[in-house]
């Protein structure tokens, strides 16, 4: 077995087919352990490697939870290699192999997922052209993750090129063995295969060599064995994947993924899943007149959109909550309230600390919280507002905290799956108040359930007006399904993480239920019962309940502070202080009573406010009101982070962001110098088409007459006020004035031995708008150095 592969370290092999090999590899670079796939050729054509590794740059952009991204592809030895994200577990080959036929309801939620992933690679116009179960992993929580679209094609309508077949002949569809048709249902085709396999527990398409299994593809119909325990409806969706003839089979992923849905959930047919789709597009349509509804979408889709990237997450995501200025100084609040606070080991002034400290899911849920609340204020109906916000808030940290007492390692995914639980009652509150009072009327009346008047007054239910919405904004599947209701009596034991989220989020929000509607008497009752309910699917969670809620209610205030909502001026809050009227010893926590005074003076008491206290400042790049406390307390993150293990790129976006936000920069940028051709190149940064710049920003390290030369060969900081000033205007280089709409500029070289290894540039629009104290210059000097410390730490 060969030693390396490219840079990679090979350390074991984790399977071979015909023509390629997979190895389990360690990316010393980046310090992570990837697959390495190679493949090698019987027949050599000429291009075919070259073919094979554009297909995989085109696949390696592709952005899903259940796919398995390509990282690199290159070539050894003239075989071309893909190196693949490693995911532990083992293929859906494998567990048909160990388990034989899967439970039906199991086999479908499995290929919902699977088809959810391959949906998403036509979308970019990528057919997969060897689905089959060796390529379907499944990772440690039984999640599936498509992989090996190392034979992709785009999408072209046409015929696949050349005589050969590519793929598996058991899962090829009869038309690309007949005329060689490469379309998006025979992605369909192999897909229902499957389906079939994990239902009866073995393979459909079965022969002594390749021809006969192809012969029986192309020219044999394909009938259930009579054994087979599959329902008639199951039977004809699966059947229909199947059809020999593709205009008679699914068109698309998509649709075979919404009839599977469709049946996983009995009560709705084709018709009436048509009707309420029809009815989600209408009432978005009345949402988008509201002028903040386009804004909240544009925002929770794009930090869905980052949360998808395989790439400068961290970056990405600052980036995109820099730019709202009242996120950012709430976020930072939120993240050093006493919860975050013990992760993060002392304050946090930076968006980018809090990503490294507490990870991409918590900063990212935060971010979408306070999105959500900050776009859901209306004076005429915020009380209301306030009582549903409060309690999703209350349920996603409920949820939180019961993952945790649990063992799980899903904390931040059981809390965005509970938040978002009962969105479409949320957002139907802001957007149809007339209509969600009668509904309220209705239930209090004791008329009908609250479905059943939500689809009398609005057409559909709360559940499914969130859910059409959540995949609007492009959530996850994971994070939709858990938006949907559990059936009435015990909930059963969850076989995947799906399965678990979705308990713990409708745990979570039974429980805030209760707390809100019931009197003193029939909450204690109720608890109880929702605790037996849920006994085998969630065991422990019913364990010291009152005590978990406490704690909830304790972390609701820090976030009801930092918002500005006095729980204790709306009817949830008081019903929240009813819950805790009785002096209750929390495990770790002092012992307190609730008073009328309000729940946050109550919980809270005197404690001193733990948030970094920034300024604003506007769009214009305006400074903080207090520049010298953000650049102190950046330094401090950046001194906490040193003494971990860390990042370097994390280290240097910290002190990047830190500058940005306290010298109300447009633009700051960190450019890195490149050994080969001896200049000096932009690399990443924050502030509008900051990535467009760094492409641009590129200058030569030897002799040039210009500013840029100085800065970095005389390790001298410059400011310059103004561009055009006569005195200063010839050394300013053309590719700057071609490339910059800057007017005034800050240039910080980094220096290790006397030589640059990187630089700072930091703008604004106008003239003279950068102006800098001796105490600032002194504190950006530090953060200067900081980085050159990292550099040199990072190696």
């Amino acid at each position: 077995m060969m030693r390396k592969i490219g840079r990679f370290n090979i350390q074991r092999e984790l399977g071979r087919g015909a023509q390629s090999v997979v190895y389990l590899a360690f990316d010393p670079q980046l310090e992570r352990e990837v697959a390495v796939k190679t493949l090698h050729f019987d027949e050599q054509r000429k291009g075919q490697s070259e073919a094979l590794l554009n297909e995989a740059r085109i696949v390696s952009r592709l952005r899903h939870p259940g796919i398995v991204p390509i990282f690199e592809a290159g070539e050894v030895n003239a075989d071309p290699y893909l190196v693949f994200e490693y995911v532990p577990g083992e293929s859906l080959a494998q567990l048909m192999e160990r388990e034989g036929a899967i439970d039906a309801g199991r086999a479908a939620a499995l290929m919902v997922q699977i088809l959810a992933a391959v949906g998403k690679a036509h979308a970019e116009g990528v057919i997969h052209r060897d689905l089959k179960p060796s390529n379907v992993l499944l990772d440690e929580d039984g999640t599936p993750r498509v992989m090996d679209f190392g034979i992709a094609r785009r999408v072209t309508g046409g015929k696949a090129a050349g005589g050969a077949f590519s793929g598996t002949p058991a899962y090829m569809a009869p038309e690309y063995i007949l005329n060689r048709e490469v379309t998006e249902r025979g992605d369909v085709f192999a897909a229902g295969v499957i389906l079939i396999e994990l239902l009866t527990g073995r393979r459909l398409f079965v022969g002594d060599d390749v021809d006969q299994v192809m012969q029986q593809v192309a020219a044999e119909p394909i009938v259930l064995p009579a054994n087979a325990e599959i329902d008639q409806r199951l039977a004809g969706i699966v059947l229909r994947a199947v059809e020999r003839d593709p205009a008679l089979r699914y068109s698309s992923a998509a649709e075979f993924q919404q009839a599977l849905e469709t049946w996983l959930d009995p009560e709705e047919d084709a018709a009436t899943q048509e009707a309420r789709q029809s009815t989600v597009d209408f009432l978005l349509r009345r949402m988008r007149h509201k002028s903040d509804f386009p804004a909240l979408s544009e925002s929770v889709t794009a930090i869905n959109r980052i949360a998808s990237s395989e790439s400068e997450s961290i970056g990405k995501l600052s980036e995109s909550i820099l730019k709202d200025f009242s996120l950012t100084n709430k976020l930072l609040k939120l993240v050093n309230s006493v919860y975050y606070r013990q992760a993060g080991g002392g304050n946090i002034s930076t968006v980018s600390r809090a990503i490294v400290v507490l990870g991409f899911d918590a900063v990212r849920n935060i971010a979408i919280t306070v999105l959500l609340f900050e776009h859901l204020q209306n004076k005429n109906n915020a009380a209301q507002l306030k009582e549903e916000f409060l309690r999703a808030n209350l349920a996603a940290i409920l949820a939180r905290d019961l993952a945790q007492l649990m063992q799980s390692r899903d904390l931040e995914q059981a809390y965005i799956c509970a938040i978002f639980h009962n969105l479409g009652r949320l957002l139907a509150q802001f957007y149809f108040p007339e209509e969600s009072d009668e509904i309220r009327r209705m239930v209090a009346r004791k008329e009908c359930t609250e479905d059943a008047a939500t689809h009398r007054i609005l057409g559909i239910t709360y559940e499914i007006l969130g859910i059409g919405i959540a995949r609007s904004w492009g959530f996850p599947g994971l994070i939709v399904d858990s938006m949907r209701k559990l059936g009435f009596g015990p909930v059963r034991k969850p076989a995947t993480q799906q399965e678990r989220l979705r308990a713990l989020a409708a745990f979570s929000n039974e429980i805030c239920g209760s707390i809100a509607q019931a009197s003193a008497e029939e909450r204690d009752r109720d608890l109880r019962r929702i605790a037996a309910r849920f006994a085998d699917a969630l065991p422990g969670a019913g364990t010291r309940l009152r005590e978990t809620v406490l704690r909830a209610i304790e972390e609701l205030n820090d976030f009801a502070r930092i918002i500005r909502i006095n729980p204790g001026q709306t009817q949830f809050g008081q019903q929240l202080l009813r819950f805790g009227d009785a002096p209750t010893i929390v495990p770790g926590a002092r012992s307190r009573t609730l008073e009328e005074g309000g729940i946050a003076a109550a919980v809270l008491g005197n404690r001193p406010t733990a948030a970094l206290q920034t300024g604003n400042f506007g769009p214009e790049g305006s400074k903080a009101a207090d520049t010298e406390a953000v650049l102190s307390a950046g330094i401090q993150d950046i001194s906490n982070t040193l003494v971990e293990d860390f990042k370097l790129n994390d280290v240097l976006r910290i002190i990047l962001e830190t500058m940005y936000r306290a010298m109300g920069f447009n633009r700051v940028l960190l450019c890195i110098r490149d050994a080969r051709t001896n200049t000096m190149q932009g690399r990443f940064g924050f502030g509008p088409e900051v990535a467009e710049l760094a492409k641009k920003f590129r200058f030569p390290l030897s002799f040039t007459p210009d500013i840029f030369h100085v800065a970095t060969s005389k390790s001298a900081d410059i400011l310059i006020s103004d561009v055009n000033d006569p005195k200063i205007a010839d050394r300013i280089p053309a590719w700057f004035r071609e490339s910059v709409p800057a007017q005034t500029f800050v240039l910080l070289p980094l220096t290790i031995k006397q030589k640059p290894v990187a630089l700072i540039y930091a703008d604004k629009t106008l003239a003279g708008e950068i102006v800098i104290s001796e105490k600032e210059l002194s504190l950006l000097r530090t953060l200067r150095n900081q980085a050159v410390l990292a550099i040199k730490q990072g190696g």
